[in-house]
């Protein structure tokens, strides 16, 4: 009888209860689920609407979501704004502006310092023990727009709050930020649009900047703010929604920025070294206007999105490394060598179509995973992600899909490798555009996977020809239906 209970509580320990099978998508873990965000500030849980001027125990400066700033917060940038009686060029305003003169709306969320709805997370990085958590500021009432989550203290919390990074004080140097990435330095680098992207009405209150924070020390190391030849127009700003770093010969000093410009249609290198930026025009940078056609969260609508994301491969016998990009309005892939991308003016015919991903592959975020030779896409036209092994042709049939669900990752707005691990974020981003969130159900996730796992027995590692059945079948009920 013994026997019989210790063999029956092995069983019921090796096989994921209904909780875990429920919280899986595919081969993915669940990490996190929101319906709504909350925070924690200065030790207080902020769970619902707070005004300006609710007292969160030790907020320095009572502050609406305006987003002003004290001469001692911050040391460099000089700040921006349009007034709606001008051109839509900004104007450079110098001293820092104070509350009086910064930008006001009529909006009657003006004077709250946190709206729980309009906090929708972006970006999620998991760097150690710390996953950080973007939310960029595209309406009032968010409170930081970068964010972190112990892991010691949140693991097995499937909705913990965010807190300010590097807290309350220090955040507000931060405007809008998309997407942060770790380098092996031991640095978090992001783009600083600073734009609040209130539609019909954006506040420009900061010039666009490179951003890097010292992780050991948690300090800002570095505020590049990008120069006029970067940023063409005033609507670039608004483009600058990821980044990608590549340190050169294992030197921290000499590293190299991607920032692709999804809005006007180029790609923005920065030097760390020379300290210096340089922007690449190309055709390929722009979108796909046959693709441009989605249906995602029950909405149907067309975008066009150009080039925004950049992976990068291992380096070859000369140092060059490969980098692929492609436009989010698009189902191709396209390359250019490191080294080219590193001169002023690059050659055009440097520049080269890799493949097609096929029908409705339309992806945010992609990155490779090193060791495997795997790069790994979120589509948002299949809300999927899914896989490609670089040594071989792309095209549909090298394709795998690994997760997919219509519900759980509709629009994945974030994909990165750290280590071992895939890392996918997804936020049902167009029905918060389109319509409204149910904030009675899960709308945000987090999920992790590892590379061995998913990868095993699919295309990707090899182990199934490309002759074989698909995963998804390009003919299949559902590619044929969900996107009519």
């Amino acid at each position: 009888m013994k026997l019989l209970y210790i063999a029956t509580l092995l069983v019921t320990l090796s096989v994921p209860s209904r909780c875990q099978r429920r919280n899986r998508v595919g081969k993915f873990d669940e990490v996190f689920a929101w319906k709504q965000l909350t925070f924690e500030i200065n030790g207080i849980e902020v769970l619902e609407d707070r005004f300006s001027e609710d007292d969160l125990a030790g907020r320095d400066k009572r502050s609406t979501d305006n987003i002003y700033f004290e001469d001692k917060d911050i040391e460099e940038p000089k700040y921006w704004n349009t007034r709606p009686s001008q051109s839509s060029q900004p104007v450079y305003n110098n001293p820092i502006d104070t509350p009086s003169s910064a930008p006001i709306s009529p909006d009657d969320e003006i004077g709250r310092f946190f709206v729980q709805y309009n906090n929708v997370p972006m970006g999620a990085e998991r760097v150690d023990d710390r996953v950080f958590i973007t939310i960029p500021r595209r309406r009032y009432g968010i409170p930081a727009t970068l964010n972190y989550i112990d892991l010691n203290r949140h693991r097995n919390s499937r909705s913990p709050p965010l807190t300010p990074y590097p807290d309350m004080k220090r955040s507000r140097s931060l405007i809008s930020v998309y997407r942060t990435r770790a380098d092996e330095c031991g640095r978090l680098w992001m783009v600083d649009t600073g734009v609040i992207e209130i539609p019909n009405n954006p506040q420009y209150l900061q010039r666009p900047s490179i951003v890097v924070y010292d992780l050991k020390t948690d300090k800002q190391i570095l505020r590049y703010q990008f120069k006029s030849s970067d940023t063409p127009t005033n609507r670039t700003a608004t483009g600058l929604a990821s980044i990608t770093v590549v340190i050169k010969n294992g030197d921290c000093s000499d590293a190299y920025a991607y920032v692709p410009d999804l809005q006007t249609f180029g790609l923005i290198v920065y030097s760390l070294r020379e300290n210096d930026s340089w922007r690449h025009q190309h055709n390929y940078f722009s979108f796909n206007p046959t693709s441009g056609s989605l249906r995602v969260a029950g909405h149907s609508f067309i975008w066009n999105d150009g080039i925004f994301s950049v992976a990068v491969g291992q380096p070859g016998s000369d140092g060059c490394r490969p980098v692929y990009f492609h436009p989010m309005v698009s189902n191709q892939e396209f390359s250019v060598s490191s080294c080219e991308l590193e001169k002023r003016q690059a050659n055009e015919t440097a520049f080269e179509v890799v493949g097609d991903r096929g029908r409705n592959s339309q992806s945010t975020m992609h990155e490779m995973h090193g060791p495997s030779k795997v790069m790994f896409f979120a589509e948002v036209g299949r809300d999927s992600v899914s896989c490609w092994n670089t040594d071989m042709p792309l095209r549909p049939e090298n394709m795998e899909m690994l997760a997919q669900d219509s519900s759980r990752l509709s629009y994945p707005s974030d994909l990165h490798v750290t280590d071992n691990e895939v890392w996918v974020t997804s936020n049902t981003l167009p029905r918060f555009i389109f319509s409204r969130f149910n904030t009675n159900d899960y709308n945000f996730y987090v999920y992790k996977a590892n590379v061995d796992n998913i990868l095993s027995g699919t295309i990707c590692d090899g182990a199934r020809r490309s002759d074989s059945p698909l995963y998804y079948p390009q003919d299949s009920y559902y590619s044929k239906n969900k996107y009519s």
